[in-house]
């Protein structure tokens, strides 16, 4: 009878850790992260956003967030190292950032990403300012298609 319980129970474990980490996107969840997206202004706001709704990242919500990371990337360059610092205990927050550098931008922003990372990159940040640079060049590839 033990030998059949225990594996069930860990079955039953493993399901119940795996569906207590994905969170549905309520109607209120959705519309207080649509409405919170636009006031996105620096990459700790992003960070915030992105812990409180990433279950929301889709459709005009994930425009949104698109918006933001690529503005900060384009005219906010010098918030880099705040990024850096996040990005660093955060692989998700780094994947959803570089997700976000898509071809829902205007093309000058992309343009302007492609310069900034491949000209300004912080000696610390060499990995990180290829990935933006490639990401960029990919969502530029598809602005043209």
């Amino acid at each position: 009878m033990m030998k059949i319980l225990i594996p069930i129970l860990l079955i039953i474990s493993l399901y119940w850790n795996a569906s207590a980490k994905e969170r549905y996107c309520t109607k209120p969840d959705a519309i207080e992260a649509e409405n919170s997206v636009s006031r996105l202004n620096n990459w700790e706001d992003i960070y915030k956003s992105f812990k409180r709704f990433r279950h929301c990242d889709d459709g005009a919500i994930a425009e949104g967030y698109s918006d933001s990371v690529v503005r900060m990337f384009a005219d906010q360059w010098e918030g880099i190292e705040t990024l850096i610092n996040l990005t660093s205990s955060d692989q998700d927050f780094y994947t959803f950032v570089l997700r976000h550098i898509d071809a829902t931008a205007d093309k000058s922003e992309i343009e302007k990403i492609i310069a900034n990372s491949s000209k300004h990159c912080p000696e610390s940040a060499k990995a990180m300012c290829s990935a933006i640079e490639d990401a960029a060049r990919k969502a530029l590839r598809d602005i043209k298609e």
